[in-house]
């Protein structure tokens, strides 16, 4: 099961609108390698990879090529099934984070409006206290 985009995915989403394709490799300050491809002369996706010894990892996120995809819908219909089933993937593993920050975050508000509320509670304990000493 792929978990990334390859460059046979990229290929594969380019089958039959381009044979020839642009590659601008760049280095980082650590000599690390990376690039982005593009097809040469006709509009298409570009893609960045990063090179680690004999291996490349795709580096696009799936919301970057799916928003992509969305504007041209022929190549949403001509695009390959392993592509298309590794963006859902992506996608649900993305909503699937999204809502653990969420649960998170609505837990630490619920704890604070908690504290807020012991707060007030102490708050007019104190006032009552104080106007019963006066």
């Amino acid at each position: 099961m792929m978990d990334k985009f390859t460059v046979e995915n990229y290929f594969q989403l380019h089958d039959g609108k381009a044979i020839d394709f642009r590659l601008r490799v760049q280095k980082d300050q650590n000599n690390q390698y990376s690039f982005y491809i593009h097809p040469q002369d006709v509009d298409g996706e570009t893609w960045d990879f990063k090179v680690i010894g004999n291996f490349l990892e795709c580096t696009t996120s799936a919301s970057e090529t799916l928003n992509s995809l969305l504007v041209n819908s022929e190549t949403l219909e001509n695009i390959d099934k392993n592509v298309l089933f590794l963006l859902i993937k992506q996608l649900a593993h993305k909503v699937k984070e999204l809502e653990t920050v969420n649960t998170s975050q609505r837990d630490q508000l619920f704890k604070r409006v908690q504290e807020l509320k012991q707060f007030q509670r102490e708050y007019e304990t104190a006032q009552e206290y104080e106007r019963d000493r006066s």
